[in-house]
């Protein structure tokens, strides 16, 4: 471990320019990681689950925040905001082949 640490270090400071060095966050694999509200698959999800939500809300106002975590396909954690202003926190399992699955859907107080 000592000699990757090293190695590592080494090969950073080698192409170190002087500017500051911006390091993404770590993926944990397995683990929910924030996501664009806007992106394409995001907005296919909630569109999904706004179709399975109980009736009376009113159309899907918008995702008004988004996690992701990836598994044999992904999931998609949102919160949907409709236009009668209820809130529901709703989870779409996108598979594989880019289909759809609602496996959670709750209104938030």
């Amino acid at each position: 471990m000592r000699v990757l640490s090293f190695a590592l270090a080494l090969g950073l400071s080698a192409c170190h320019t002087g500017a500051p060095v911006s390091v993404p966050d770590p993926v944990i694999a397995g683990g929910w990681q924030a996501a664009d509200p806007k992106d394409e698959d995001v907005q296919a999800a909630a569109k999904y689950a706004a179709g399975l939500v109980p009736a009376g809300h009113g159309a899907l106002a918008e995702v008004s925040s988004v996690q992701t975590q990836i598994v044999a396909g992904t999931n998609i954690r949102m919160v949907l905001k409709f236009a009668d202003g209820s809130h529901w926190q709703a989870t779409v399992w996108q598979h594989l082949d880019g289909s759809f699955a609602l496996t959670e859907a709750q209104p938030l107080p």
